[in-house]
């Protein structure tokens, strides 16, 4: 069992924000995919949990990264491991929201966020990318939202980050189209995760249908990067929510989300 994930066959997957929710969903499923692992996230202790047990569950050998993104020390600890000459699948999922009106947010906290959504997922690409392209073989999933979609009244900093997200990802993946080397924007809507209670979002108005698991979306993820798909919106009620997003006239997407945003 042990070669399955020694990253001899799959090569090694570096995951940001693999604690929990959807990174961890992404550790398991490439650990069952033969890939070896890089699991970065602040959490130790759940990182060297996580360890044990892909390591009990599927062989798998799990290089513990513990690091905060935010700061620029660790950042570039990340980076050159990013940059070695076995990673061939980056998942850039580290990320937080915040919610509320802008002019009560803390402005240090919002900093951060940029930091980490934005900042970050750009130099760990650029450092994962020229490896990648001269072994002709590779892929990055950044993790980006529906929110991307539209203007986010209420998570208005969040909201652009990930259009952000999506912008320079497609951006990114046109660049390097014909390479051997995919690069996937993941917009999920909302995850049975920690994100909502981190960011402050009340869930209860919103109905369980809404939701999906985060082993749905890493599925939908991983599908699509086998395809070699810029754009993975996992679920049919996300596609269209984001297809209407698009399409509608951009004054009246804003009144939409900023009606719902004050409901929550």
């Amino acid at each position: 069992m042990a070669a399955r994930g020694d990253g001899s066959d799959r090569g090694v997957a570096l995951v940001t924000g693999a604690s929990a929710g959807i990174g961890a969903a992404f550790a398991d499923r490439l650990a069952r995919q033969g890939y070896g692992l890089v699991a970065v996230a602040r959490r130790g202790d759940r990182l060297e949990a996580l360890a044990g047990t892909l390591a009990a569950g599927h062989g798998t050998r799990t290089e513990v990264l513990v690091a905060d993104l935010c700061a620029p020390g660790d950042l570039r600890r990340v980076e050159e491991r990013a940059a070695g000459h076995d990673i061939t699948l980056l998942v850039n999922n580290a990320g937080f929201g915040t919610f509320g009106p802008l002019s009560g947010l803390d402005a240090d906290r919002e900093e951060e966020e940029i930091a980490l959504n934005v900042t970050a997922l750009v130099r760990l690409t650029r450092a994962a990318l020229p490896g990648m392209l001269a072994r002709k073989r590779g892929g990055i999933i950044n993790v980006s939202s529906v929110a991307a979609y539209q203007p986010g009244p209420f998570n208005a900093t969040y909201a652009a980050t990930k259009a952000f997200v999506n912008s320079f990802t497609e951006a990114v993946h046109e660049e390097v189209r014909g390479s051997g080397v995919t690069v996937q924007t993941l917009c999920p809507g909302f995850t049975h995760t920690e994100f909502q209670g981190r960011a402050g979002v009340n869930t209860r108005q919103i109905p369980e249908r809404a939701f999906q698991t985060p082993e749905q979306v890493v599925d939908a993820s991983l599908a699509a990067l086998r395809r070699g798909r810029a754009v993975c919106i996992p679920g049919l009620h996300n596609k269209a929510l984001a297809t209407v997003s698009s399409k509608s006239p951009r004054a009246l997407v804003r009144r939409v989300a900023g009606a719902v945003g004050r409901r929550y």
